[in-house]
């Protein structure tokens, strides 16, 4: 386990990477199902959003972990996991040789504290140590704020109008991609 401290706010905060043998993926799912909930509130359907079970990820987390198509970086205040970041190969059909982010979440009662953009950069190394030339994410389109955070960080759309369909809703996405330098 490689730790992190931040110490940027007068809270501290550890930087964990994840592997197949870490003990959070139970935390680190519900902490993305949280997450889900107040990110994506008014945007994706509300029965969606409350039918989400705390452990949705774990599987995804132990099996991506276990045949490493993916690397995750948890942040911890104390003993909860606060934030999550899981990356690597490309997920999107029309970027296969890209890195993606595949997720990047902080709990909302942490937000504002540099989490989110600590979190990127590592994801951003990681996939950059991994030789990808480019870091895809994927946004809904009507995620103003994260739209917003990833332009700060030099991510430009590069595509539009794509769509996914979560439950019974179509949304649109749009993505957006990032020369890793």
């Amino acid at each position: 386990m490689e730790t992190i401290n931040n110490n940027a706010c007068t809270e501290t905060f550890e930087y964990v990477n994840v592997t197949r043998e870490s003990e959070e993926f139970f935390q680190i799912s519900a902490t993305l199902a949280t997450c889900w909930r107040f990110a994506y509130k008014g945007i994706v359907n509300e029965a969606y959003l409350s039918s989400l079970q705390d452990d949705h990820w774990v599987e995804f987390l132990k099996k991506g972990l276990n045949h490493r198509f993916i690397d995750c970086v948890m942040v911890k205040k104390g003993h909860q996991v606060v934030g999550v970041s899981i990356f690597g190969r490309s997920i999107t059909e029309a970027y296969p040789e890209d890195g993606e982010i595949i997720a990047l979440y902080v709990l909302p009662e942490f937000m504002g504290k540099g989490l989110g953009h600590t979190l990127l950069e590592m994801a951003e190394k990681g996939l950059k140590e991994k030789n990808y030339t480019h870091s895809l994410i994927c946004v809904f389109c009507d995620n103003e704020s994260a739209i917003a955070f990833y332009e700060a960080h030099g991510f430009e759309t590069v595509s539009t109008n794509n769509e996914i369909t979560m439950g019974t809703q179509k949304l649109l996405y749009q993505m957006m991609r990032k020369v890793n330098g």
